[in-house]
């Protein structure tokens, strides 16, 4: 049997179920429309901001649009002045390239809700929404430009330390007290700018000067500076001129009064106290150099050579040539003569004639045969002058203008003569030369006259010259002609003898020489004849043959 009662309740349920479902129902469609609206979105969400910029309810567009306008478009107007004492310096913003990288910070603004699953979307939205998210805005700009400027304001606003110091004057010695100086913060100077091209804003900035005080006088430090000897005037020179180089004046102080007089000023700052020196006076002053230049002829030697032969004629035009180069050279103290560099090269466009040398042991026409004579000549001249010997060597063969021992064989590229200015003024080169003989004299300041130089050459050895016969069947018997002269060889030892009054007090050795035989070749007679015609023949027959007086060097 059906209780009403009962019936009612089932039919009150019914309707309570399908309200419920109803509302469900309507509630899924309302949440579906709500996600549908959300996500379907176009502009930027709320809650997120690019540096301090809100950004939520716009589109791609309009934030960009914004952005450019807060950031890009001021950069020109925004000027930063930096100021430290009576200097500034104005910048702008525009100077420093700077780029806002303003799309890339509006689709990062954009992208948020946009990225994941649709749970991931709608954790992110409302999360931002509720608890905001700012978006740095990237930028970049010439750092090194910007630094360049800061450095250049450091330099010239900077107001540098000075420390305590020696000022010396032409007759008086000053102590200079010191003055303190100021230094700026670099680094906070370029995070302030920094920042103003970040925010694209003009901030106040006070910038922070730091005072650096001088350090205290060291009275050591102080004395040597004023102490010193006298020196006296020299020269130099340069593009073979002579230059004077001043004299400069000797001071002197007491220690202790110095000390006192520091000490009473320590606490004094840009003030300069004059000090009780006493000034003393070179022996050679600037006034007087000219008494001392080119006033002595440290030595001087002469060579001989023949003109008979149109060979020795070439020789002397060579000689001749590279003598007039050499002419007037002067040497400074501590400078150094190369035969080659101031002779160079011996070529026929350059006057030189051919003449017969020695080379590779063999008698040969040469270009510039006979130079070996200037050089030897000078050099020569350079040993009796007390000169420094740098570079020189003997020749191969022994050679007739100079004692053995005493030549110095020349080659352009291959073999030099160089000597040093060992002297402490200035020398010159004086050549001569006549049709005859050629003459080096070395002019400078001879500050010991009581000291002469002689040359001893000691004989270690000697080699006679190897003899060569050769037989000729259409020369009579008995007689004979010289084909080649020629020369022994020999072994010497050169030392130099300094005597001071004419008492030895130092010898000193230079070199070895080693000059090798030259092979004597005779040419002499087979042929049977009648003893009157042979005697006639060895007469008439006889011949030799010159050898020169020069050569090239020995390999060594």
């Amino acid at each position: 049997m059906n209780n009403p009662v009962i019936q009612k309740l089932k039919g009150k349920n019914k309707v309570v179920v399908f309200t419920l479902l109803s509302i469900i129902g309507v509630s899924l469609i309302l949440s579906l429309i709500f996600t549908i609206i959300i996500l379907s979105n176009k502009k930027i969400y709320k809650g997120i901001y690019v540096n301090d910029v809100y950004m939520g309810k716009m589109t791609y567009s309009e934030g960009c649009d914004l952005l450019k306008s807060i950031y890009t478009d001021k950069i020109g107007e925004i000027e930063i002045i930096l100021t430290n004492n009576d200097f500034s310096k104005k910048f702008n913003l525009s100077e420093f390239n700077i780029v806002y990288d303003v799309e890339n910070a509006v689709k990062k603004a954009y992208d948020i809700g946009r990225t994941g699953n649709i749970f991931r979307r709608f954790k992110d939205i409302f999360y931002v929404g509720k608890n905001g998210i700012v978006i740095d805005l990237e930028f970049s700009f010439n750092e090194k430009k910007l630094k360049d400027s800061i450095e250049d304001f450091y330099k010239n606003s900077l107001i540098e330390v000075q420390n305590p110091d020696i000022i010396i004057e032409e007759d008086n010695v000053y102590f200079y007290t010191g003055k303190p100086g100021t230094a700026l913060d670099k680094d906070k100077v370029f995070e302030h700018i920094y920042n103003c091209i970040k925010t694209a804003s003009n901030e106040s900035f006070e910038i922070p000067v730091e005072t650096i005080m001088p350090d205290d006088a060291n009275i050591d430090d102080m004395y040597n500076k004023i102490t010193r000897e006298p020196k006296n005037a020299g020269a130099s020179v340069e593009n073979n001129e002579v230059v004077v180089v001043p004299h400069i004046r000797g001071i002197e102080i007491d220690k202790s009064e110095l000390k006192n007089i520091i000490e009473n000023h320590k606490n004094e700052f840009d003030t300069k106290k004059e000090l009780p020196v006493s000034f003393i006076e070179p022996e050679i002053k600037t006034e007087n150099i000219g008494d001392y230049l080119f006033r002595d002829v440290l030595a001087s030697y002469t060579t001989h050579f023949s003109t008979d032969s149109q060979n020795n004629i070439n020789r002397g035009v060579n000689i001749r040539l590279s003598s007039s180069i050499i002419n007037g050279k002067v040497l400074g103290p501590g400078d150094e003569f190369s035969f080659n560099d101031v002779v160079g090269p011996r070529t026929r466009d350059r006057g030189y004639l051919s003449a017969y040398v020695y080379t590779n042991g063999k008698i040969v026409p040469d270009v510039g045969g006979g130079i070996c004579q200037v050089s030897s000549t000078l050099y020569n001249a350079v040993l009796f002058s007390g000169l420094e010997t740098v570079y020189r060597m003997n020749h191969m063969f022994t050679v007739g203008y100079v004692p053995y021992g005493q030549d110095a064989a020349v080659s352009y590229n291959e073999l030099d003569f160089i000597f040093k200015n060992n002297t402490n003024w200035p020398v010159k080169i004086n050549a001569y030369t006549t049709n005859n003989s050629v003459k080096f004299e070395i002019v400078g300041t001879n500050e010991n006259p009581e000291r002469k130089i002689e040359i001893v050459n000691v004989q270690i050895s000697s080699t006679p010259a190897p003899v060569k016969y050769i037989d000729d069947p259409n020369m009579a018997q008995g007689t004979s002609v010289v084909i080649q002269s020629g020369k022994a060889g020999y072994v010497y030892d050169t030392y130099k003898v300094i005597k001071v009054n004419g008492v030895e007090t130092e010898r000193v050795f230079l070199y070895r020489s080693r000059y090798n035989p030259y092979q004597h070749i005779v040419k002499r007679g087979t042929k049977v004849v009648e003893e009157q015609q042979q005697s006639e023949t060895a007469v008439n027959s006889y011949e030799e043959i010159e050898l020169p007086e020069d050569s090239i060097p020995a390999a060594h």
